[in-house]
């Protein structure tokens, strides 16, 4: 409690105040000189901050589960949306255009660009990072859902199933992933996806299948969360069920890096790398570079959650997503000398042998850092091994 008071609470109050300034005009000289106050809070709570009590299995825990809020991570995300609303040209505001008319009745009542309008609309800009309903969300594609859910209580209800089932499926990924190694990998500290004993070309294909289960278990992981988090928004802030549309469009049918990157993996942060890395590096080199900036900034964030455990490699982690930015641009530069987009079959083959030429030395520091040691007991006494659980439950009862 003494951490969050001392160190989470400044970060918070800031971040909410730049969160009320950004929706108002003529504020951007307020905003300026609360960014440096910003950045300062956020450097201390992340290098402060230890939850693990010097135990590397709760420091483990402590990345996994309270990174958005007391980790490095989560200050370094705070630090860069600051940094965006801080030199936002143009205020915020409320569209939420896609919002049935009870909905907007009470976070409107007073009227656009209001302090007390602000004061509400704050706690929706700071939850809402993708910018759903907002104005400076404009070129987000989102995936359409199978059916419209409009009624609070069936979302509630759908989400709670989604959970479960990603949850276990979350939990079955990982223990795939541990059955290759259990000695190593099913510790916290971790073991290497290659094994030197076994011929080349066996060697390689216990990696590509290791590191394609491993996509998968981001995939259930995320979407784990993602259902906790629209439940517990939608209850405790009244948002709309419109406001959380699916998370991903299936990624794994993506014919090229750009559809892939662009439109069917999360675009959760995707406003806050385009500002804070893609517009910088787009002044200085080009649209190819903004590109570039985009991606290597997305490189840091990874990196740093591993940094935050003394952990991380820079250049195979930053490494992966610098070169799926080159990825990017090879593919607009194939489009401009013969005149057609990447696509088809021959895309996809493209797009997974380049991810996977880059992504197997990625899972493989992963795997070093204990990750799937871990993965599956990141509260103890409620999130154990949840598929064996089941499994066990199946043969014994049924």
């Amino acid at each position: 409690m003494a951490s969050f008071l001392t160190y989470i609470l400044p970060v918070f109050a800031c971040q909410y105040s730049m969160a009320v300034l950004v929706q108002l005009r003529g504020t951007q000289v307020y905003r300026l000189p609360l960014l440096p106050i910003t950045l300062w809070f956020a450097w201390r709570a992340s290098v402060s901050v230890n939850l693990s009590g010097g135990n590397p299995s709760k420091e483990m825990q402590d990345s996994g589960i309270v990174v958005s809020v007391t980790s490095s991570v989560g200050m370094f995300i705070a630090a860069l949306r600051s940094f965006a609303w801080a030199t936002a040209q143009e205020p915020y505001q409320r569209i939420d255009g896609n919002l049935p008319s009870d909905s907007q009745g009470s976070q409107d009542t007073a009227g656009p660009g209001s302090l007390f309008t602000a004061l509400w609309n704050a706690w929706d800009l700071l939850l809402n990072v993708r910018g759903i309903g907002w104005n400076w969300s404009r070129g987000l594609i989102l995936p359409k859902s199978a059916f419209e859910i409009r009624s609070r209580a069936a979302f509630v209800l759908w989400s709670a199933l989604c959970y479960a089932f990603y949850m276990l499926a979350f939990d079955a990924t990982v223990q795939v992933i541990r059955v290759f190694s259990p000695e190593s990998l099913d510790s916290v500290t971790g073991g290497s996806i290659y094994d030197p004993s076994l011929p080349h070309v066996l060697q390689l294909l216990r990696s590509l299948v290791i590191s394609g289960v491993a996509m998968f278990t981001i995939y259930f992981g995320m979407e784990w969360y993602y259902h906790l988090l629209g439940m517990l928004c939608v209850i405790a802030f009244q948002q709309h069920p419109s406001q959380w549309p699916p998370l991903f469009d299936s990624p794994w049918l993506s014919t090229s890096l750009s559809e892939f990157w662009g439109r069917r993996w999360h675009q959760i942060f995707r406003h806050t790398f385009l500002i804070v890395g893609g517009l910088p590096f787009n002044f200085l080199f080009g649209r190819l570079g903004g590109v570039l900036g985009v991606f290597l900034l997305s490189g840091l964030w990874h990196e740093l959650e591993l940094r935050s455990l003394g952990r991380g490699n820079f250049l195979v982690v930053v490494g992966f997503f610098t070169m799926n930015g080159v990825g990017v641009v090879l593919e607009r530069v194939w489009k401009r000398v013969y005149g057609r987009s990447v696509g088809g079959i021959w895309g996809w083959i493209w797009t997974f042998s380049w991810m996977m030429l880059w992504g197997i030395p990625l899972v493989d520091v992963w795997a070093k850092a204990g990750r799937f040691g871990v993965a599956s007991n990141l509260i103890p006494g409620v999130f154990f091994q949840k598929s064996v659980a089941l499994v066990s439950f199946v043969r014994r009862y049924i």
